[in-house]
């Protein structure tokens, strides 16, 4: 059996253990940095080598655990301390925000421990000094889908996202979608890696050869053609907060709103209007219905964030009132856990005393594509997740419109990371993309992912899009979907590092 490079702890000893721990913490806190409030996106491309040179020298798969979860402790616990402040506001108490962070970032480390116990096993079973580069980039790929699959998925921290400003490297996101763009962030890391601990160039060399193939692509993307067939939108963003007991006050806030989109609709054609999420219970009921059968009467759709009651049953949706007088709706699917039902309900009565919601909200079945455009209509957390935006282009949206209610937030960074998903979604299906927040942060996207236009937060505005394009070409990530994507990525990363195994052989 071949001997292993000497570990941190064989050549240094204590001393080098404080190098690691060192070396984990900068790593985390690099990677926050290019995501907002600061931004840098361009750390992304290097700030997990410290975490990647620690990983490549450690012994035992139960250390690689460690190391991956210590840095998990040190990124989304800063990253996600919003929760806190979430779940304060919510539930009026300090600690019980404390305790929803902590929950929140555990089940994230949960993951890069997983991702630090893989690599060392792996690393340990070929008895090399670190697995071939491409294998680290799947492994992690894998690790990043597991926390957006099933109903728990959570995304907040994907690497993708930290490019969501760079033009240039987000078109690639159209090949694969946002696995694509984080794989490559992460070949770059990790070859960086490998060149540093070996003092070699050599494994930079594939890696630059495939950021400058992926760099061109981006570069001839970005001359998208224009697509011929276009509406024009306006986006409402009331500064209505309706996280309180719904009242007197809030209706009429609503009401007036309504009325000065009434007003505006008389001054500028407009095909449809976008209202954010929940924005009133029930928007089929006077005095909603008649304000926005007037916006119907000029000849002006109404996409509006409403609850719809059946059978008992309640539903997160997005209603459209048609100009014929008729009804549309999009139904949630993929409902928040302990914010819009509660798991296992029956089993744990205790929890509602925390502030968790009194009666589950009802998830939807089907990806329902409104309007005669042809729209799809995430919902909140929804446009963090890439197959929700995917399957309703599958199903023909030609307009992504999301919705949503960031009041929660308040001030915190959350409001400008959710946003950073849309121009994701944006690029991973050719597709513009429409926000209305209650408070914000709503904005423009075209399909290049291009912010054109973006509200205040906690501001009152209107947002006039003339020209949105309506399009209908399928990009290679919604042809496959959301697991082709990934089974292809990981397919092609296994083939690559075996051919590199190989060759060290």
């Amino acid at each position: 059996m071949r001997r292993h490079r000497a570990s941190f702890g064989e050549t240094y000893g204590v001393k080098n253990r404080v190098y690691a721990f060192a070396g984990v913490i900068l790593s985390a806190t690099i990677l926050w940095l290019a995501f907002p409030p600061v931004d840098w996106g361009w750390l992304a491309w290097t700030a997990l080598v410290p975490l990647m040179l620690v990983l490549r020298s450690a012994r035992r798969p139960r250390e690689g655990c460690a190391t991956g979860f210590l840095w998990g402790v040190c990124f989304y616990g800063i990253l996600l301390w919003w929760m806190q402040e979430f779940v304060a506001r919510w539930t009026g108490s300090f600690w019980l925000g404390l305790i929803a962070w902590g929950a929140l970032v555990l089940s994230q480390t949960l993951f890069s421990a997983l991702f630090g116990w893989g690599y060392v096993l792996a690393n340990f079973l070929l008895k090399g000094a670190a697995l071939p580069i491409a294998w680290t980039v799947a492994l992690w790929t894998a690790v990043e889908w597991l926390r957006g699959a099933g109903w728990w998925g959570f995304l907040w921290g994907q690497l993708a996202v930290t490019q969501h400003r760079s033009l240039l490297s987000l078109q690639s996101a159209e090949l694969l979608g946002s696995w694509g763009l984080s794989a490559w962030v992460v070949l770059v890391n990790t070859a960086t890696a490998e060149a540093i601990a070996r003092r070699k160039v050599k494994p930079l060399l594939v890696t630059a050869e495939v950021s400058v193939l992926l760099l061109l692509f981006g570069w001839w993307r970005l001359n998208l053609p224009a697509e011929p067939d276009r509406i024009s939108a306006l986006v409402v963003q009331p500064n209505v907060d309706t996280t309180s007991q719904w009242n007197q006050q809030m209706q009429d806030a609503v009401k007036a709103s309504i009325q000065r989109v009434l007003n505006l609709l008389k001054t500028r054609q407009t095909q449809i209007v976008l209202f954010p999420e929940s924005i009133v219970p029930d928007a089929t009921a006077y005095p909603f219905s008649d304000l926005l059968a007037q916006a119907n009467r000029l000849g002006t759709i109404v996409l509006i964030g409403t609850f719809v009651e059946e059978y008992d049953k309640s539903y997160n949706t997005v209603t459209a009132f048609l100009v014929d007088g008729t009804r549309q709706s999009y139904r949630k699917q993929h409902l928040v856990p302990w914010g819009e039902y509660v798991p296992l309900r029956r089993w744990t009565p205790w929890v509602e005393h925390f502030g968790v919601v009194s009666a589950d909200v009802s998830p939807g079945n089907m990806p329902e594509i409104l309007t005669p455009w042809r729209i799809g209509t995430p919902i909140c957390f929804e446009s963090t997740l890439p197959r929700i935006s995917c399957e309703m282009v599958r199903q023909g949206a030609r307009l992504l419109c999301v919705v949503t209610n960031d009041t929660w937030f308040g001030l915190s960074p959350a409001a400008e990371q959710h946003l950073a998903f849309c121009a994701l979604r944006a690029v991973e299906t050719r597709r513009w993309v429409l926000r209305s927040a209650t408070t914000g942060i709503s904005a423009v996207f075209d399909a290049r992912g291009k912010r054109l236009q973006k509200a205040d937060l906690f501001q009152e505005a209107y947002l006039y899009a003339d020209g949105v394009e309506l399009r209908q070409e399928r990009t290679l990530y919604t042809r496959l979907g959301d697991t082709g994507s990934i089974v292809v990525l990981i397919a092609i990363c296994i083939v690559l590092g075996w051919f590199t195994r190989t060759e060290r052989e």
